[in-house]
């Protein structure tokens, strides 16, 4: 294919501006209606009952984590299990229900990808993304629990903290309380980068500030990770900390493997499978789960594991992510996707996920298995 010229692709961005400046609605919401279980179609106005949440298990909270080296802050998401009312059994509680916001910055994108430097920076659109889950609460008024397991979330390459999202509502459900840093390297470009500003600098700031600033007592740790995420579970804590590696690299950039607890999780459809070695990559102690025995399993899941999702309909790379962030891009992006493919740019299977939108198909076979592990990894 004959390369696009730099006329015709910045026209296309031009294109992309306009969408880009346009009013955004209030609320991104993409969850479709579900019955209730009565026959009956289940409306959004049903689920959040005014601009209240019924009987929220989980609350959500941005924090600002500051950078003074580099005078920057960082947000962080946060989700924690939301407490009850002790006072009655019988009165239902409501909360304010909690909402994302997200961003898209395409001179980010350009900058990384294709260290294109020319793209002005109002070539962005915000969201406000709903949470997966209807139990889902504002939480900026509430404190973090001081106890409990607590696990980090890092999200891949062009990523968000968001990407996960989905993920971490399931395990706040169960008693986790989880944190997810925005990297360097994601699509939101909330700070500007600097050099020496990385992942690890990021993430032994943000362990520090849980411990002296929200005064967390919390002795066990997880961490999991997606894509470039997952060499960042790989170099993160020791050896009690349990880790989840989800369409990653199995071992460190250096080749060694790493010892204790983790389980590793990939899928034959993922078009980045072959850059990370496939099944051939993984330690030699790693035990293969197989996916039609493990969610029916009672028994309890090896300490050091890894699934492979190896059939026609297989998640792809960002099967894994939240359903309303892949929207989120694909009504953004997609313009710019023959662009990419001209220049012989990178898509992380985005074309991919255009057909499957199996985001949440997926989610409803990996996250029972990323919760049952680490609640038997740190419950």
């Amino acid at each position: 294919m004959q390369l696009l010229d730099r006329k015709c692709m910045l026209q296309r961005l031009v294109a992309v501006a306009s969408w880009a400046l346009a009013p955004t609605p209030a609320v991104y919401a993409l969850s479709s209606p579900t019955p209730n279980g009565q026959g009956q179609i289940a409306s959004t106005a049903q689920i959040l009952e005014g601009n209240a949440v019924a009987t929220a298990q989980v609350a959500y909270k941005g924090l600002s984590l500051p950078m003074d080296d580099f005078g920057v802050t960082i947000p962080v998401a946060c989700w924690f299990p939301k407490k009850g009312d002790t006072t009655t059994t019988t009165t239902t509680t409501t909360s304010k229900p909690a909402s994302y916001q997200y961003r898209i910055s395409v001179r980010r994108i350009g900058q990384l990808l294709a260290d294109w430097q020319f793209i002005p920076g109002l070539v962005a659109r915000k969201f406000s993304l709903d949470p997966t889950s209807s139990s889902v609460a504002d939480g900026s008024n509430e404190d973090i629990p001081q106890s409990g397991p607590v696990i980090i979330l890092a999200h891949g390459f062009l990523g968000s903290n968001f990407d996960l999202s989905h993920l971490a509502e399931s395990l706040a459900a169960e008693g986790f309380t989880c944190f997810a840093a925005e990297y360097p390297e994601s699509l939101v470009a909330s700070y500007d980068r600097f050099e020496g500003l990385d992942r690890d600098v990021i993430n032994m700031e943000l362990l520090k500030y849980l411990k002296k600033d929200l005064k967390l007592q919390s002795t066990k740790f997880g961490i999991i990770g997606h894509s470039l995420g997952c060499f960042t579970v790989l170099k993160t804590g020791d050896e009690s900390w349990a880790r989840v590696c989800i369409a990653g690299s199995p071992r460190r950039r250096d080749g060694t493997s790493i010892p204790g607890n983790i389980l590793f999780i990939s899928s034959m459809g993922d078009g980045l499978i072959a850059r990370f070695g496939g099944a051939e990559a993984y330690p030699k102690d790693i035990a293969l789960l197989d996916e039609g025995e493990v969610l029916t399993s009672t028994e309890r899941l090896p300490s050091r594991a890894a699934i492979i999702y190896d059939r026609p309909n297989a998640p792809n790379h960002i099967s894994f992510l939240t359903e309303s962030v892949n929207e989120a891009m694909i009504d953004f992006l997609s313009p710019l996707l023959p662009v990419a493919k001209a220049f012989n740019i990178p898509v992380l299977d985005f074309d991919r996920y255009q057909v499957s939108r199996d985001s949440k198909q997926t989610a409803e076979i990996v996250h029972p298995l990323i919760v049952r592990y680490m609640k038997q990894q740190l419950m």
